[in-house]
Formats: structure tokens, C-alpha cells, sequence
């Protein structure tokens, strides 16, 4: 429990003021819970932690793969490499944080991502821009914060050569936004 309340007080230092004395009440209110044999309560307490960073931190994209296949959020089949054969789909794996949440109307909290994409050329020319070509819309009755985005991406008509994939990920319940990016090559 220290080096997650360790953990938890570096990452205050990064966000707002507003919200860095909140996490770190929190945190301290978990640890003295843990303190006083209450492991339940000190778990509780520390997701509200949780919660007030996740709330005041950017929306940002971790862990992009290029994957083979992806079932879950941490199973994942990484690819051997970055090349592909002509019009051979480019699949991505990657676990969005720092989203906001809606509703559904049916009671349930809703996450909803889209993804934009910018093709590059090796030079760093770009080749074209493509908005929503993906997204991911989940309802469940508790804030998840474990999310995978799986997305199947079809270049067809590129030509061979190496290529850098710019993307921006929109957070559809918040204004947040983050870039990421991923290179990839198609074979000759």
C-alpha cells in the first residue's frame, strides 16, 4: 500500500492544484483505513483517489501494439513485426486513460472514443486524414477504468514503402483529445 500511495502522490504533483490536495487526502485516508485492519474500507477509500486523478488528468492512449488479435483488455497477440503485405489489414491494440463518462439513459455510465487518422509518408509528407475511423462506446453500471480499443485499419491502395500513422483519440463525453502514434511499412 505505501508504494501505491507513493505512486499516487508523485502523479498529484502533475495535475492541477485543485485536485492534488483532494488525491492526496484521499490517499492518506486509505492508508490510515489500512492502518486500522479496515482492507475494504482502505480500498474504497483509495478508489476515490483513483477517481479524482483519473478526473483531472488528460486524456492520453498507452500500451498501442500492433497486435495479431485482441480479445480483451491485456490479451493481446503482439505482432512480430511492422511490414505488411499489400492491402493486409494493420490491427492496433491500445488502452485509452483518462476518459470521461456519460450516460446512457438507462442508468449506466457510457464511455465514448473515436479515433481520427493522418498517414504520412516516410518523407513526412501527408498523404491524407481520415475522421472516426474508429470508435468504442461501452455502458456499465461502474466507472471502468480498464478499457482496450481494438482497431482494424484497412490501407488499401498504398502503395510499397514506410509510413507513420498519426492519430488523435476524442473522448465524445469530455473535450479531450490525445495524439499517439505508430509506424508501419508495406512490402514490396
Amino acid at each position: 500500500m505505501k508504494s501505491m500511495l507513493a505512486a499516487l502522490m508523485v502523479l498529484a504533483i502533475s495535475v492541477p492544484a485543485a485536485f492534488a490536495g483532494e488525491i492526496t487526502d484521499r490517499a492518506a485516508e486509505a492508508e490510515k483505513a489500512l492502518q486500522a485492519g479496515d482492507g475494504a474500507g482502505a480500498l474504497e477509500k483509495f478508489r476515490g483517489a483513483e477517481a479524482a486523478l483519473w478526473q483531472a488528468m488528460p486524456l492520453a492512449v498507452q500500451n498501442v501494439k500492433q497486435v495479431d488479435s485482441a480479445g480483451g483488455f491485456g490479451i493481446y497477440s503482439e505482432r512480430a513485426n511492422h511490414i505488411y503485405k499489400p492491402g493486409e489489414k494493420v490491427v492496433l491494440y491500445m488502452e485509452p486513460v483518462g476518459y470521461g463518462y456519460g450516460s446512457d439513459g438507462l442508468g449506466n455510465s457510457q464511455i465514448a472514443l473515436s479515433v481520427d487518422l493522418t498517414v504520412l509518408s516516410d518523407s513526412g509528407e501527408a498523404l491524407g486524414t481520415f475522421e472516426k475511423i474508429g470508435s468504442v462506446q461501452v455502458a456499465s453500471r461502474s466507472h471502468n477504468r480498464e478499457l482496450f480499443f481494438k482497431l482494424d485499419l484497412s490501407l488499401d491502395g498504398l502503395p510499397p514503402g514506410k509510413y507513420k500513422c498519426n492519430f488523435l483519440m476524442h473522448d465524445q463525453n469530455s473535450t479531450k483529445t490525445a495524439p499517439f502514434s505508430t509506424d508501419i511499412e508495406i512490402a514490396g
